[in-house]
């Protein structure tokens, strides 16, 4: 049986993916015997994996000596999310195979999510030490915005004492936020670096998200769900290459790889955008279309009428069409009825709910009218797309 190390920090949410989708590949393919080596203080490291009988190893290996020590061993070894320094074709840990991310989908994603929310403004906040993945998600993010015209504000590099001490580093986060031109979309390199901006903007008493929005990377619940206010954030598919990794691991201790390249590199990227409140906001210069937005996406759970909206806004049914034609480019009904079925994209996506309770939670009046509309819409029914979106993410 494959004895199997897996050196992957679970307080990492990409680490914890990964590792679900190595032991969905065991559990479908396996047996393997599994040692979960988290890196926690206290917890003995892995020094001799092939005296200890280990035939296969994934996981980080960025202290290089750590690192040598298993290289030396000739095992079958994956790098997960190699470090800089891993990566230069000078280390020889750079031949090995390894999982990377794919970041320059993530940005583009971002500036597309922004520039669709009307947002004419915009900010990139990196990883603290600068690393090449976040360097790369700011790249792309700015060429996209460039593409439609628009440029982006950067946050400054950060001094040897503030990369250690986020309490070095506040107070001129604060300042940098509050000096940005309003409204802003803001856009940080990972979740962590997302739940700084916002923790910044309640200290400096910008509001969230109706003069800065925020958007993460990781979709990391425990950081996005316990901001304030929530943050929206990029879900990756990281499961899917752990279980890719684990295949191709399997094919190198068992020997199946024949005609197959000594060093594989397996690839994730950007999966699908989680919105939540901190970017829950409308840039329309029509306040009328604005508020007329605002209300449509607020009450996406509950089946709101064309003239629902009419009496809240004190409007005519005309004034209110034309104008909303002008600038949307697509009618109320429309509007109302794309963010419906956005709303049950995401209950298809992030919950187990059946379609014909979703189909009731949306205001639909049957589980086969929702399929008409969404396949109308999507050219695809809500079953496929759960389980096309399901199988993307594992």
């Amino acid at each position: 049986m494959p004895q199997v190390a897996l050196l992957l920090p679970t307080s990492i949410k990409t680490c914890r993916e990964l590792l679900r989708g190595i032991l969905q590949f065991v559990h479908l393919h396996g047996p393997w015997a599994v040692h979960i080596i988290e890196g926690r203080e206290g917890e003995q490291k892995l020094l001799r994996p092939a005296a200890r009988g280990y035939t296969g190893i994934i996981g980080t290996l960025n202290d290089q000596r750590y690192a040598a020590r298993l290289l030396a061993a000739n095992i079958p070894t994956m790098i997960a999310n190699p470090s800089d320094e891993v990566l230069d074709p000078a280390n020889p840990l750079s031949r090995l195979s390894r999982i990377v991310c794919d970041n320059r989908p993530i940005g583009k994603c971002a500036a597309e999510y922004f520039l669709a929310r009307k947002f004419r403004d915009f900010a990139f906040i990196g990883e603290v030490n600068n690393a090449s993945w976040s360097e790369e998600r700011r790249v792309s993010f700015c060429e996209r915005l460039m593409q439609d015209g628009f440029s982006c504000v950067a946050y400054p590099l950060l001094s040897a004492s503030a990369r250690k001490d986020f309490g070095v580093e506040q107070g001129a986060l604060c300042d940098w936020l509050k000096a940005l031109p309003k409204p802003i979309a803001v856009f940080a390199a990972n979740d962590v670096r997302g739940r700084q901006v916002l923790d910044s903007c309640l200290k400096a008493g910008v509001a969230v998200p109706q003069n800065v929005a925020v958007l993460g990377v990781d979709n990391d619940e425990l950081l996005c769900e316990t901001t304030n206010p929530q943050m929206s954030s990029i879900q990756m598919s990281t499961e899917q290459a752990g279980f890719e990794a684990a295949r191709v691991l399997d094919g190198m201790m068992r020997g199946t790889r024949r005609g197959v390249p000594k060093q594989t590199v397996i690839t994730y990227g950007f999966s699908h955008l989680v919105t939540r409140h901190s970017t829950e906001t409308v840039q329309i210069a029509d306040a009328l279309v604005a508020r007329a937005l605002e209300f449509i996406r607020i009450n996406a759970g509950i089946m709101v009428k064309v003239d629902d909206l009419v009496r809240h806004l004190h409007a005519s049914r005309r004034s209110l069409e034309t104008r909303f034609k002008a600038v949307m480019g697509r009618t109320v009904y429309a509007e109302i009825m794309r963010v419906r079925l956005e709303r049950v994209q995401t209950l298809l996506r992030e919950t187990p709910m059946t379609i014909e309770a979703i189909a009731d939670t949306c205001g639909f009046a049957s589980a086969s009218h929702l399929g008409t509309l969404f396949k109308l819409h999507f050219d695809t029914t809500p079953a496929a797309y759960r389980r096309q979106t399901r199988k993307d993410s594992s």
